[in-house]
């Protein structure tokens, strides 16, 4: 008995595997179609078509592959454009920042910091309690016409009864005091940086002035000679011609 072959076998796709034997030897290499595989077939068929639609619609055609390594030049080149343009408008942002930041420290350093101001950049308390000035407050309290060692100790007897430290408060002047110093030191190095720079600058220009002033009286005397040295020749030439013109 035959055996039943598969839709590829049948087909031929596949290389048929029978049980051989003695009767159907000759017969191992022969495949057959009976008329109810039609279908079978056709299903098949299907498939194939199915396969080649699939087949060409991956591939893509020169011209279009052309198309999409331009486009994709397109993009890139656009891109580094812009990388370009966004790294030109750092640079200038940069720039703006520095000239900023220049303008910022020559604005400090002729601004001029009141009280308050060098306190509050020494990040010095501005409450009046917890600083040297509460001393100053209690003392205008007392009677003006005291003696001052007796205004010194109703101060301190103020002081203590008010859990006021005193260590805490001359810690506070210390440290106003030092703010005070660190400002004025400042003020007075950069004056002094400012007026050396200056005096430097009215130096130079001054020479330049003195320059400008030679080569100018230099230019002068040449334009007289020039001068002079010219109309004299004209006045030859026009002697010459009266002389030799035809008279009237």
């Amino acid at each position: 008995m035959t055996s039943k072959k598969s839709i590829f076998e049948k087909l031929g796709l596949v290389e048929a595997v029978e049980e051989k034997n003695e009767n159907d030897v000759n017969n191992s290499d022969r495949f057959f179609l009976d008329p109810e595989d039609d279908e079978v077939v056709a299903e098949f068929e299907e498939m194939l078509k199915e396969q080649e639609l699939i087949q060409s619609e991956s591939n893509v055609e020169p011209s279009d592959f052309d198309s999409t390594e331009e486009q994709s030049q397109e993009e890139t080149t656009a891109i580094l454009d812009e990388l370009e343009e966004f790294k030109n408008i750092e640079e200038k942002t940069s720039e703006i920042e520095d000239k900023l930041n220049v303008l910022m420290v020559a604005y400090e350093k002729n601004k001029m910091l009141s009280i308050e101001d060098i306190y509050r950049n020494a990040r010095l308390s501005g409450d009046t309690r917890k600083s040297i000035f509460i001393a100053d407050t209690f003392l205008k309290t007392l009677p003006e016409n005291l003696p001052v060692d007796i205004k010194r100790t109703s101060l301190l007897n103020i002081l203590g009864v008010s859990s006021i430290s005193i260590e805490e408060l001359l810690t506070d002047a210390f440290q106003r005091i030092d703010s005070l110093n660190t400002v004025l030191e400042n003020t007075v190095n950069v004056s002094e940086d400012i007026v050396k720079k200056n005096e430097l600058a009215i130096k130079e220009l001054e020479n330049r002035i003195e320059e400008l002033k030679n080569i100018t009286e230099i230019r002068n005397k040449f334009q007289d000679d020039q001068n002079t040295l010219i109309e004299y020749e004209i006045q030859k030439i026009i002697n010459i011609v009266d002389f030799i013109k035809p008279k009237k």
